[in-house]
């Protein structure tokens, strides 16, 4: 059901520069000239920062509406759709990939205050994150200038997310609390899955255990996201693809059209046809 996201590389990039760290890609700048769609499960904290053009990102009953001069924090262990919508000229982005041991050497830990749950993040636009981004992009773009160093970028992106006292600590309670068996199981088993028992065991945990993780992290019960991202999929792809709605409520996991219908308008205020016609700039909610 999702891809996973671990080498910057997705299918529709029309060009694609990479920057490697001991083998690994910790950072791209990629192009988009056609619309492109993707659902990814996501190991490793990213920092994606919007150059130009305009995309949807989805999870669960959030949908963010990005164009360009915008930065997202992608926490690790996340599952979400993405669609880069048809653009005037080009779509371009460039993505960071921020390490736990990073995140938990610059970040302040969480203390034991109510801490955000885990979630797609849209970072504050101000002047640091301009420059940044920009300064960036002149390295991307010009072949004649030195890769940047890879300990000095990452630890200014993480300096300018430290001014954000309240998605530093999501971070690190990200980083802290990983539940990657049960996300990996979860991005390619999720409509499948029926009981509480299942996805415990995709952790090797008792379900008391899961259900206290996934409260402390996503402020959720394992089944209630798990509902939740089977209808983050169904309004993916009403919007993305011509599916019939029957056909989408059933891939998503959702054994009765009926059940399906009233889930997805008590999530989303709307009937799953209403949403199908929507207009984009609905979605900037």
């Amino acid at each position: 059901m999702y891809t996973l996201f671990n080498s910057l590389s997705l299918t529709g990039q029309d060009t694609i520069k990479t920057w490697e760290q001991q083998g690994r890609s910790w950072a791209s700048y990629s192009v988009y000239r056609d619309q492109a769609t993707h659902e990814l499960y996501i190991p490793q904290t990213i920092l994606n920062l919007v150059v130009q053009g305009e995309k949807r990102m989805y999870d669960g009953r959030q949908v963010h509406y990005l164009h360009a001069g915008d930065a997202m924090i992608i926490p690790s262990g996340s599952l979400l759709c993405s669609e880069i919508l048809r653009p005037q000229r080009q779509y371009g982005s460039i993505n960071l990939v921020i390490p736990d041991e990073m995140i938990l050497a610059f970040l302040k830990k969480p203390g034991k205050t109510n801490t955000a749950g885990r979630a797609l993040t849209t970072l504050p636009v101000n002047s640091r994150w301009h420059s940044f981004t920009q300064s960036l992009l002149r390295h991307f773009a010009d072949d004649n200038l030195t890769t940047p160093d890879y300990y000095d970028i990452i630890s200014h992106a993480l300096h300018l997310i430290s001014g954000e006292e309240a998605i530093s600590a999501m971070l690190t309670k990200a980083a802290v609390y990983p539940l990657p068996e049960v996300m990996e199981k979860l991005s390619t088993g999720m409509a499948e899955v029926k009981q509480l028992e299942e996805v415990a065991a995709m952790g090797h945990m008792s379900t008391a255990t899961l259900k206290r993780r996934f409260r402390d992290i996503y402020h959720s019960s394992p089944m209630h996201w798990v509902l939740e991202k089977r209808l983050q999929m169904a309004g993916f792809l009403l919007l993305t693809t011509e599916q019939p709605i029957a056909e989408i409520a059933y891939s998503t996991g959702f054994e009765d059209v009926t059940h399906f219908y009233r889930q997805f308008r008590r999530c989303f205020e709307v009937t799953p046809l209403q949403w199908r016609k929507m207009e984009t700039d609905l979605f900037s909610k």
